[in-house]
């Protein structure tokens, strides 16, 4: 027995140490992208660096809008985390089902009837601010009936009670990019804390809020330094109590010019509300309490805050914001299902509207609106897909086409690209997650040709930079290309 087991180790070690015609240091396999023009295929394979394989994964197609020939492709169909690539979705059936012309319009109603009450409708507006409160705060208070003490109430009956997308995770609080989803939202439901050193050596940092309001509370225990940091300052909610306190503590340096930090705000609506309070008392209007409550039809509308779907849509891609595209699918269910609005409604709408388009959704995963979840799956054909199809519909394509960041100009690519053909030239659409960059939209050539291109990498551990590096190295190259050099 032992000089069995005594040969068979040998044969091992000398079968591992034979050598192999199939590995050959310093070259890699050539990549399963296609092309029908040979030189293109070796430029872009080329611009795909060995240290991306492994354990990068990268999903390519780039399509002929003239012509619908496939240029070049990578890996087309498999599927992956499509990031906020998920809002070109959103966006195209949000414009398509509803209009570019949809209004957004917030609510403001009084009623006497029974007691003295405010009603403010929330319509899913993701763009409402401070400054709108305050405006709407200044125009109806000289309308409602004077020496009354009112009770404020808020109408979220457009939207369900359920506060974040579909595979959101729990550590994502309190990060502004994962805040509560409610029809009555202000601020991009988040609050900004500033904190900047005292003059002296040993006392606490300045601690401010924008807003400051009376629905937000700060525990500043930070101390300021002379001249090193042993515990780093750090900026937090109280999320685990879910509580809207404020808690600033560690150590900030005496020269430091300071820091900003923006965080969710728990329960919204109430922070939406508390604001609006705030601002009637500002206008000499008194209200005791909040309460939840729907507008009643003895109530009176004193006036209405409108906002256009495309420009949500507009912000929403330029700046890639997760409350504008899960506002739209909530309200997309509210609109063509019935209130309450829930995700679930709007992702069967989402879908029907891709199924319309020509997109198998057997073949994809959708679980949210805005692309913080990590259940969607989506592959580059199907996002081609989807470009093609609204290049082809011009009822609603100049509205989604004028939504997508230019690249070295505004939104998320404002910085990139720039001093490239593709500067002011290439409009696409960004999606960011640990591990996960992706680029996809349009760009003409330099024969004023477009192009549609979805770039799809994940599973890579190093910095985000360099799979954004490679995504702008194509996108430039595909704004130089010239049908006679190919």
């Amino acid at each position: 027995m032992k000089s069995r087991i005594f040969v068979l180790v040998w044969s091992v070690v000398l079968v591992s140490c034979a050598p192999s015609s199939r590995l050959i240091v310093g070259t890699r396999p050539p990549l399963p992208s296609t092309s029908p023009y040979s030189s293109l295929k070796t430029e872009i394979d080329a611009l795909l660096p060995d240290t991306l394989f492994p354990p990068a994964q990268v999903g390519i197609k780039i399509v002929s809008l003239r012509s619908g020939e496939t240029l070049y492709e990578l890996n087309p169909d498999y599927l992956y985390l499509p990031a906020s690539n998920e809002k070109l979705l959103t966006s195209a059936a949000a414009l398509a089902v509803l209009g570019e012309n949809y209004r957004f319009a917030t609510q403001v109603c009084f009623d006497t009837v029974a007691s003295p009450r405010i009603y403010v409708k929330g319509s899913g507006d993701p763009m409402l601010i401070t400054a709108d409160i305050d405006s709407i705060a200044r125009l109806v208070g000289p309308h409602l009936p004077a020496g009354k003490r009112w009770i404020l109430c808020a109408d979220l009956s457009l939207f369900d009670d359920v506060s974040w997308g579909q595979g959101w995770t729990w550590d994502d609080e309190p990060s502004t990019d994962a805040m509560f989803i409610t029809p009555l939202s202000v601020n991009g439901n988040g609050v900004t804390v500033r904190a900047l050193p005292a003059a002296t050596v040993g006392e606490q940092p300045i601690v401010s809020l924008e807003p400051l309001t009376s629905s937000i509370s700060v525990e500043n225990t930070a101390q300021t330094v002379a001249d090193s940091v042993r515990t780093p300052l750090r900026i937090t909610r109280k999320w685990r109590e879910r509580s809207n306190t404020i808690t600033v503590s560690g150590e900030l340096l005496v020269s430091s010019p300071g820091t900003r930090e923006r965080l969710s705000v728990w329960q919204p609506e109430w922070y939406t509300l508390t604001l609006f309070r705030e601002a009637l008392a500002a206008q000499g209007v008194q209200c005791e309490g909040l309460v939840a409550d729907t507008i009643p039809v003895t109530a009176v509308e004193l006036f209405r805050f409108e906002r256009r779907l495309d420009s949500v849509v507009t912000y929403m891609n330029k700046v890639s914001d997760n409350l504008s595209a899960e506002n739209i699918l909530k309200t997309l269910a509210a609109v063509k299902v019935g209130l309450p609005g829930s995700g679930d409604a709007g992702m069967s709408i989402v879908k029907g509207f891709l199924t319309v388009n020509g997109i198998d959704t057997t073949k994809i995963v959708l679980a949210d609106g805005s692309g913080v979840s990590r259940y969607n799956l989506l592959s580059p054909s199907a996002i081609i897909r989807l470009l093609m199809s609204m290049y082809g519909k011009p009822e609603y394509f100049s509205a989604w086409y004028r939504s997508l960041p230019i690249a070295g100009e505004d939104g998320t690519l404002a910085s990139r690209m720039r001093g490239t053909a593709a500067e002011h030239n290439l409009r696409a659409k960004t999606g960011t997650l640990n591990g996960v960059s992706n680029l996809s939209g349009y760009v003409n050539t330099a024969d004023g040709e477009l192009l549609a291109f979805s770039i799809f990498m994940q599973d890579y551990p190093g910095e985000v930079n360099v799979l954004r590096r490679v995504q702008d190295k194509i996108g430039t190259l595909l704004a130089e290309l010239r049908r006679g050099r190919l």
